[in-house]
This record gives structure tokens, sequence and C-alpha cells, in this order.
């Protein structure tokens, strides 16, 4: 019995020998490698968030501030918020709050809630700006807790997004764009606490972020598998995670269930969206002319119907290898001449038949694409794909560039003091943006090369990497390449709706390389 209780000591004694080998090891290695870095910074995570705040609040208080001098700044050089063509229909559809418009309820939503607060178009994109300020505060400050980033690196990510003039441009532009990528930096950084701590109150927010989301914009549609995927590579136990994933996929499921259920109610035609199926045809409308349709490939009377007005008025909008929303929005459209027939028919109002005939022109734009979908990947996702790199400018290529005179409901809805909206300087806009085009490309292409970068650096030593890196980078590998691909099939791509790769394309790569070094380490290293 005594030779057993001595080599239980014996062995206590070599392990706890071997546990200060352990520790002096690291603190060699840290010390050779980054002689700046404290231990200390290996146990942030003991700390709360709250505490980490407060220990940076210095810091914070300072990107605040220059957040607001930006925002002022701003406000002076355009002292009236950005309208275009599709503000004005947003603006519409807040006035008459009918609960149902052309592109999803979300945005008109946002500006009925600003407006009860306080009737100013200014009012409506300062909170914008403010959100987006604060959604990249939060991202930033949330990898450097959950992911020990130094202070010098969150310094330089808050500069690099919060300091960029195109993303403050875009939240003076009275649109959808800049509230979904902050309500999309959010989600993100909520699955990066996922990542880190799985629990039901996390769970929770994410599944309220991701119907802000989808309720916004329906490029959310496939968020729900970014989800599922970050639950999976996360460090939960089996319950949380498959709580995790069935509400995410619920939550779409719902929202989805809900939308149709309420057009049904009101139309009496059972959809999801209009607006989608109007796009999908136009879509397969940009590249007509290299179809060969005939009656036989059309299965109802609707269908044959629009393929003659399409047959008879595509040459008054189609322009040769030029893909964009002409078919949607323009009068001579063949199928806005579709719509007005139907109106004249059936003696209805033009918005119900706009929502009505979008079945039929859904179906139309399915055939179409069914029929040939090579054509489809060549003559519309090809060059689409080309806008995903270096995108039009569009609607932020100058300041209130398309309609320098506010219509008069929105002058009156927003006590506007003149309906001439015009800058301070002349064309400003259109310089400070000109290059952007370019930035963009150039941060895909990093993006690109980083993750395949990364993947091969740490291939040979992938078991060594710890489980939250590991999941981080599966989760921005697949939003990065799900965004991509669903931005170049579903819709003609402009600059606006790339912000999301401005803020998550430079934070998210930093934090992944700040670790890729650590697969260098001792396996137990990696472990918390």
């Amino acid at each position: 019995m005594k030779m057993a209780a001595g080599g239980r000591h014996f062995a206590f004694l070599g392990q706890e020998l071997k546990t200060q080998l352990f520790f002096l090891e690291i603190v060699s290695y840290i010390s050779a490698k980054k002689p700046n870095m404290k231990i200390g910074n290996l146990l942030s995570l003991k700390k709360g968030f709250a505490a980490y705040l407060v220990d940076r609040k210095t810091s914070l208080a300072i990107w605040l501030s220059a957040a607001c001098i930006q925002g002022a700044l701003l406000n002076f050089l355009f002292p009236y918020p950005d309208f275009f063509s599709d503000s004005y229909t947003y603006v519409a559809d807040a006035i008459a709050n009918l609960g149902f418009s052309y592109r999803p309820q979300g945005y008109p939503d946002y500006l009925v809630h600003l407006h009860k607060l306080l009737p100013s178009a200014g009012f409506a994109v300062f909170v914008q700006y403010l959100l987006f300020a604060l959604s990249t505060l939060f991202c930033v400050s949330s990898c450097g807790y959950l992911f020990g980033l130094t202070k010098r690196q969150t310094n330089w990510l808050m500069a690099a997004v919060l300091l960029n003039p195109m993303l403050v441009i875009t939240s003076n532009l009275v649109s959808s764009d800049s509230l979904f990528c902050s309500s999309t930096v959010l989600w993100f950084t909520s699955l990066l606490w996922i990542i880190k701590r799985t629990g039901f109150l996390n769970i929770a927010i994410h599944t309220l972020l991701l119907l802000i989301c989808m309720h916004l914009r329906y490029t959310a549609l496939f968020y729900f598998a970014i989800s599922a995927i970050t639950f999976l590579v996360s460090k939960g136990t089996k319950v949380l995670r498959v709580v995790g994933v069935v509400l995410s996929v619920s939550a779409i499921w719902g929202y989805v269930n809900w939308q149709e259920t309420k057009t049904e109610d009101n139309f009496g035609v059972r959809m999801f969206s209009g607006f989608g199926n109007w796009q999908i045809a136009n879509n397969a409308l940009c590249y007509y002319k290299k179809l060969n349709v005939s009656d036989d490939d059309l299965p109802t009377t609707e269908t044959k119907v629009l393929d003659f007005a399409v047959k008879r008025f595509i040459d008054t909008i189609y322009t040769e290898g030029h893909i964009g929303t002409q078919y949607m929005w323009d009068k001579r459209s063949p199928l806005k001449r579709y719509v007005a027939r139907r109106c004249r028919l059936e003696n209805q109002k033009y918005f119900p038949e706009w929502i009505k005939c979008s079945e039929d022109i859904g179906e139309y734009g399915r055939i179409l694409i069914k029929s040939d979908p090579m054509a489809y990947i060549k003559y519309f996702m090809a060059p689409n794909f080309k806008n995903f790199m270096v995108p039009d400018l569009e609607a932020i290529e100058d300041y209130n560039i398309y309609h320098l005179t506010a219509p008069d409901n929105c002058k009156v809805w927003y006590n506007l003091d003149t309906n001439v909206l015009t800058p301070r300087y002349q064309g400003l806009e259109k310089r400070m943006m000109a290059v952007f085009p370019y930035l963009n490309c150039a941060l895909n292409v990093f993006n690109i090369i980083f993750i395949f970068y990364f993947l091969l650096q740490n291939w040979k030593t992938r078991k060594l990497l710890r489980k939250d890196i590991l999941g981080l980078f599966c989760a921005w590998t697949a939003f990065y390449f799900g965004f991509m691909a669903f931005s170049v099939a579903s819709a003609y791509i402009v600059f606006r709706y790339l912000e999301i790769i401005f803020v998550l394309g430079v934070i998210i790569p930093v934090v992944l390389y700040s670790h890729s070094y650590k697969s260098r380490w001792p396996a137990a290293i990696q472990k918390e």
C-alpha cells in the first residue's frame, strides 16, 4: 500500500513538473515570437464583455467621436439626404402604409416608425448612420474580446471601416442598403458569439436578427444555411446546436409562409414575393434574343400571351449584351405592357394587378431559364459576376443624380424647405466615389486569395487549429461565397448592394490572419 501511495505521489510530482515546463514553454514561445504580447491576453475571456468595453472606454469614445465628426462633415457637404427613384417609391409606400409594397416591406416600416418620432428625412438617415457606426463598433469589439485582438489591431480595424467615406455616403441614401448592411453585420457578429459561447440567449438574439435581415431584403434567404453551418461547428452542446439549426430554418420558413398567407389574404394569390417573380423574368429577358422560344414550350395561355408581348415589344428597350433591371421598371417593357393590358381588361388598379400578374410573369421567366440553363449562366451570371467585381455606382455615382427635384408628397411628408436638393459642392460625391469600384475589386480579390491561402497554410496543421478559429473560417467562407453566388445569380448587381464586403470583408480576414501563426504552436496551447 505504501509503495502504491509513493508511486501516486511521484506521479503527481511528475505531472506538476510537466505542467510547469509546459507553462515555461508557452512563455518562451510568446517572448520569442510576440515580445509585446502579454500573457494576460490568453486569459482575456475570463473577463466579461462589459469589463472589456470599460477597459477600452477611451478608445471607443474617441472612435465614436470621430464617427460623429465625420457625420457632421457629411451633413455640411450634403445638406439633404440623397434620394433616387427607389427612395421615392419607399417614401410613397411609407405614406400609404398599406403593409405591402413593390419591394420587401422592412424599409417602408422603418420610415413609418422614424416618421412618428420625427418627420424628417435627415433624422431617418442619421439613425441609419448611427446604426452603421454602432454595429461596426460592436463587431470589432466582439472580435477583439472573443478572439484576443490587440488594441492596435482593433484600432486599425475601426479606422479602416468607420472612416470609410463610401459607407458614410451610402448611409445618407434613402434606401434599405445601409440598414441591411448594419443588420447583416450584427447578425454575423451574433454568429461569432455562437461560435465561442453557444447559449439560449445568443440563439434567441441571432434568430431575431435573422428575421430583421429577411424583412429588409430577400438577399437574406440564404442566411439560414450559414447559420446552420455555424451551429454545426460551434462549441455548444448537441442540444443547443440542434436548437440553433431548427430555429434558423424555422425562422426563414415561418417568414416565407407568413408572407405567402398575407399576400393570399389580400390579393387572392399565394406567393412569397411578386418582386422576386418580376426579377426572374427580367433576368431572362436580358438575353431573350439568344433563345429560341416557341408556343410549344409554353404551357399556359398567360405565358403564351406574355411571350407574344415580348416578341412584339422586346426591341423597344433591348440592348445587346447589356443586363439591368429595365424589364421591371421601364414603361416600354413588354412585362409592363402586359400588366397595363390586364388592368384595362379587368378594370383594376395597377399595384394589385402588378401583384397578381407576377405569378404568370414568374412562371414565364422560370420556363425561359429552364429551357436553356447554360444560356442563363453565360449571358446573365457571367456578366453579373463582372459587376460583382467592378460594380456600377448607379445611385451613388453622384448626389441626387436621378432626381434633383423631390416630388410634392415627399416634400410635404418630410417637411422639406425646398424640393430642389443640391449639394454644397457640385460633383463632389462623383469625385469621391470614382475609385471605389476598383477598391471593391481589390477587396474581393484579396478575400478570395486569403481564403485559399488560409486553407493551404493551415491544412497540414488543421488539427492544431483552435475550434473557434476553424468555426470562424468556415462561417466566413460559407457566407462570402454564398453571398457572391446568390448576388450573381439573383439580380443585377450595383455598388450599394456590396457594402457588406467593405465591413466584414475587412474585419474577418484580419481576425483569421492574426491567428494563422498559432497553428504552429504546440497542440495543448490551442486549448482554452
